[in-house]
């Protein structure tokens, strides 16, 4: 493996506040991070984007919101997709995707008791409640307010995620 790119070996979160341990004790993290970065549980990546987490190159096209472009670009970083019967016995860190097709994606993070979370984009703060202020259980069923399609679970390899030091996704 080049010395640019590193591999981390990522759990499962147990809850919200295990996922959010690191923001708490850097109260200016979430400003450097995006739901993606959150979701991984790799604030390090700062703003990740989708299908660059170890390639420089590639350019981002409104089409990226599609839900069947998107299973590429998360398979891209190597991620697993899943169904919903392999959440309760995942080990590695699992995300789960939402979009507005066309427009954005949104990514939210799952957790061993059962609950969810996610960062409402890049700087902006951290929550496991939904639009209507409940806790996030069942992503298709919780009010994600603008993303409006359920796209797909994903989950981190057994052997880590692959990802460029210093990651510049627009360089």
């Amino acid at each position: 493996m080049s010395e640019d790119i590193t591999r981390k070996k990522i759990a499962l979160s147990a809850n919200f506040n295990a996922a959010t341990r690191p923001y708490r004790e850097d109260a200016d993290l979430y400003k450097h991070t995006n739901c993606y970065s959150y979701a991984l549980g790799l604030p390090e990546l700062g703003c990740a984007i989708p299908g660059h987490l170890a390639k420089r190159d590639g350019r981002l096209y409104n089409y990226m919101a599609r839900a069947d472009y998107l299973h590429q670009l998360f398979q891209d970083d190597g991620l697993i997709k899943i169904d919903h019967d392999a959440l309760s016995s995942a080990e590695t860190q699992i995300i789960g995707v939402a979009v507005k097709e066309y427009f954005n994606a949104h990514v939210l993070k799952y957790h061993q008791d059962g609950t969810w979370s996610h960062q409402d984009g890049f700087g902006q703060p951290i929550s496991n409640t939904d639009s209507d202020g409940k806790i996030i259980t069942d992503l298709h069923n919780a009010n994600l307010g603008f993303y409006d399609e359920f796209v797909a679970y994903f989950k981190v390899p057994a052997r880590g995620i692959a990802y460029l030091n210093q990651l510049k996704p627009f360089a």
